[in-house]
């Protein structure tokens, strides 16, 4: 985080401080000319990164109660600034504090309207600051903070004249319910605590003289006065401030209100703008008097310090993420080392049960590639039931047909036996080699069929029955049909022979049909 530094500019002076910790140590005072001007700049050079809050303790400022009705967003703002101009012209140093919406009527809004009205004492600085380009958060004054002393060291909602005294001279502000109704600067010359007493006195009693001509506190009502005090000046304020009929004292003990609010450096006599320094750097006000032009590079150094803060918890997500991904593959290359020696500790247990066997006959490559064989085997044999089931279902539209015998094989090639002799003594030709892999197989059958002698003398009839037998098995689509021989020479190159002929030539009439299905 950036360090805190805190300006604190009177009349005459800038002094700058280091906050710290609890602990307010002062780096400079820089004196209202062109000296102090350039030393400033040098401090500003050398702290660079730093960010800066400005506490004015000046006699020129302005306070108004103003009742405006309740409005939002941009309304609001365009309302409150033109009150502003309208009472604090030409000062852009000027503030709009909300004290809440009444209680009845039309709930307006009241406002305390503020502003530091010499901006001139402000301008050498506040350029110096846009040179360096230094991080102003904001410029407050010392009215502003009393709310938060009041309600530490005076809880309550009473009518209350804080006393402070500063550098600048005898601070005096007024609050009513907590909130600031006037504050007023009376310079003093002196740093005797018998006179500081003494004008304190004074000063309270024109305070509220000036309350009760504003009506502010009714006439004959005492006003609690709070004032801060160093412990070894009480007995000279004690002497001199004493209660009255409209002045009720009380000195607060300066050390005490130190310790109360964890400031770890107590002032060294009754001058108490190191306890304003210090509320400012532990709790500003929302409200400031910087206009945003002023307070530019202070933003844009949050937005540098969020997108910082963003890319650290970017980061340390990645960085957890990668951790866990980094113990997974830990975790997951420690199983895989436990499964490989598991997988070895079985392979030895499993080649240990292998030597106990009888030997075998055979090594266990020849098993393995004759058991692969018979599972090929296995794969392209086919039942012959479905080619037997379509021949039945033919015969038994045909009765007149008969069978001899079927010849059946299981074959790459669909065509296998067709070029089968009639004859039965001699040999069939040799079937093809097993078929490469991956190649169709076909069930085949050659069907030797038989008709009955009595139709020996009608070869019409005869050619109608084959051909009827053949287109009943052909209405299965999956089997493929082939006349290979019909029961009488139909060839042009034959010689026609009479019945009785036939019938003494041929007396079994005999058909071959050739019959494949695809696998």
């Amino acid at each position: 985080m950036p360090q805190q530094r805190l300006l604190y500019l009177d009349g005459n002076h800038l002094g700058a401080s280091l906050w710290q910790g609890g602990a307010l140590s002062e780096e400079g005072r820089f004196p209202q000319d062109e000296a102090g001007f350039a030393a400033f700049a040098e401090y500003l050079a050398r702290h660079r990164g730093s960010t800066y809050r400005l506490l004015a303790d000046i006699a020129d400022e302005g306070y108004q109660i103003e009742t405006l009705p309740y409005t939002q967003g941009a309304d609001r703002a365009a309302l409150l600034a033109r009150k502003l101009g309208q009472y604090f012209y030409g000062s852009p140093l000027a503030t709009a504090i909300s004290y809440g919406r009444e209680k009845s009527g039309r709930k307006d809004e009241q406002f305390m309207l503020t502003a530091l009205t010499r901006p001139q004492l402000f301008e050498p600085w506040l350029a110096i600051l846009r040179t360096a380009e230094a991080q102003l958060a904001g410029i407050w004054s010392l009215p502003l903070l009393g709310a938060a002393l009041i309600e530490k060291l005076q809880p309550g909602n009473k009518p209350c004249l804080l006393v402070a005294i500063t550098r600048s001279g005898i601070r005096q502000s007024f609050f009513e319910n907590g909130r600031l109704r006037f504050s007023r600067l009376s310079p003093v010359a002196t740093a005797d605590a018998a006179e500081l007493a003494v004008s304190c006195a004074a000063e309270a009693s024109k305070i509220y003289q000036y309350l009760l001509g504003q009506r502010l506190l009714a006439r004959g009502t005492p006003l609690p006065v709070l004032a801060l005090v160093h412990p070894a000046q009480t007995g000279s304020f004690m002497e001199h401030c004493k209660n009255t009929e409209e002045l009720q004292v009380t000195l607060q003990d300066l050390h005490a209100a130190c310790k109360l609010l964890k400031l770890k450096t107590p002032p060294q006599d009754s001058r108490s703008e190191s306890l304003y320094l210090h509320l400012l750097a532990q709790n500003p006000p929302r409200e400031q008097f910087a206009p945003p032009p002023e307070r530019r590079f202070h933003r844009l150094g949050q937005v540098r310090s969020w997108l910082l803060k963003g890319g650290a918890l970017a980061l340390l997500g990645c960085l957890l993420f990668a951790g866990r991904e980094l113990a997974t593959v830990f975790e997951t290359r420690f199983d895989t080392e436990a499964l490989l020696q598991q997988a070895e500790a079985d392979m030895q247990k499993y080649q240990a049960i292998q030597k106990t066997f009888p030997p075998m006959p055979a090594s266990t490559d020849n098993l393995r590639a004759v058991i692969n064989r018979y599972e090929e085997l296995e794969k392209r044999s086919a039942p012959i039931e479905p080619i037997y089931r379509l021949i039945s279902q033919a015969l038994a539209e045909l009765p007149r047909v008969d069978i001899e015998r079927i010849q059946w094989q299981l074959s790459a090639n669909p065509d296998e036996g067709l070029q089968f002799q009639a004859d039965a003594r001699k040999p069939a030709a040799a079937a093809p080699g097993p078929a490469a892999a991956g190649s169709a197989m076909y069930a085949t059958a050659v069907v030797h069929g038989l008709l009955p002698a009595s139709m020996a003398a009608d070869q019409r009839g005869q050619l109608e029955t084959v051909n009827a037998f053949a287109d009943a098995l052909r209405r299965n689509a999956d089997l493929r049909v082939s006349i290979q021989r019909m029961p009488f020479d139909i060839e042009s190159g034959k010689s026609l022979k009479s019945s009785s002929e036939a019938e003494k030539a041929a007396p079994q009439l005999k058909f071959v049909i050739h019959l494949s299905r695809k696998l």
